[in-house]
């Protein structure tokens, strides 16, 4: 073989090389033009943080099953109103829900690691809350039949007034999220430990009212209490569970903030089932 052919061989050979490479090139290019690219110089989320944090909420305590309760403990099923069909005196308790708009403050603490732009994480945080956390409500039912006889009627009146507040909760959740370079919006999930305090007051009583003058007996009585009680329970703990979501954004590598969404259920603390709506800003430090 001449050295010319040589030269002509490899040469051929050296442009197949190269025309393969590009196409392959290519191919890959139009592969990973239809994915998210990963940015490998971007910063990573991964690690341990920590941080505080301070927001405000709408509460809401429902404590109308509570007022009930305590009326039938006291009645002890006793008492009936709307003769001859005998509702129940506690049936007619319609209690509105205690609200209230919670100022709060906290810290919070997690681990994260970073799977290319995926994020996933656990996180544990303690809220205090400073004011608004509850309040009373209180409601009272004119005098109503609860006997009926020849010459007199005994009318029946009960009242109640109820309190709730929430003073501290814990949760420990998970959290999923996506990086965006220094951006990572994130959703999070678990359960929820809260305190707080609760109180109910119950007053039932009543008069006999003369309805027959000519009878020659005068069976007026004035208002007396036949149950007459105030229960509190402080420090009640309730279990429940918390969902939210929010954004990150890192100033440094090391420094980040945050803004977030919160809901909170316990379904009874202490017999009230509480809702708390929260929103929260944060600042923290990952290790």
């Amino acid at each position: 073989m001449t050295a010319r052919s040589t030269l002509t061989t490899g040469l051929a050979a050296l442009v197949m090389t190269l025309a393969m490479t590009v196409t392959g090139q290519a191919a890959d290019m139009a592969l990973r033009g239809s994915l998210p690219a990963h940015d490998d110089s971007a910063p990573n989320w991964t690690g341990f943080y920590g941080g505080v944090q301070g927001g405000i909420g709408s509460m809401t305590a429902d404590t109308q099953a509570m007022a009930r309760r305590e009326a039938e403990r006291l009645l002890n099923g006793l008492y009936y109103l709307n003769p001859p069909s005998g509702v129940a005196a506690p049936t007619f308790i319609n209690v509105d829900p205690v609200r209230g708009t919670p100022v709060m403050f906290g810290v919070f603490a997690g681990y994260q690691a970073q799977f290319e732009d995926a994020v996933i994480g656990f996180e544990f945080d303690y809220n205090r809350i400073a004011s608004g956390g509850g309040g009373a409500r209180t409601w009272t039912q004119p005098f109503a039949v609860l006997y009926a006889q020849t010459g007199f009627t005994d009318a029946f009146s009960q009242s109640t007034t109820v309190r709730a507040s929430l003073t501290d909760y814990f949760t420990a959740r998970m959290r999923a999220g996506w990086a965006y370079g220094r951006v990572m919006p994130y959703m999070t999930a678990g359960l929820a430990i809260a305190r707080g305090n609760t109180s109910v007051s119950y007053r039932a009583g009543y008069q006999r009212i003369d309805t027959d003058a000519a009878d020659a007996v005068d069976w007026t009585q004035a208002y007396g209490d036949l149950v007459n009680s105030t229960r509190s329970s402080n420090g009640v703990i309730g279990f429940g569970f918390a969902l939210g979501t929010g954004v990150e954004a890192l100033i440094t590598n090391n420094i980040f903030v945050r803004a977030e969404y919160q809901f909170l259920r316990i379904p009874s603390m202490g017999g009230v089932p509480v809702t708390l709506h929260a929103v929260r800003a944060g600042v923290g430090i990952k290790y």
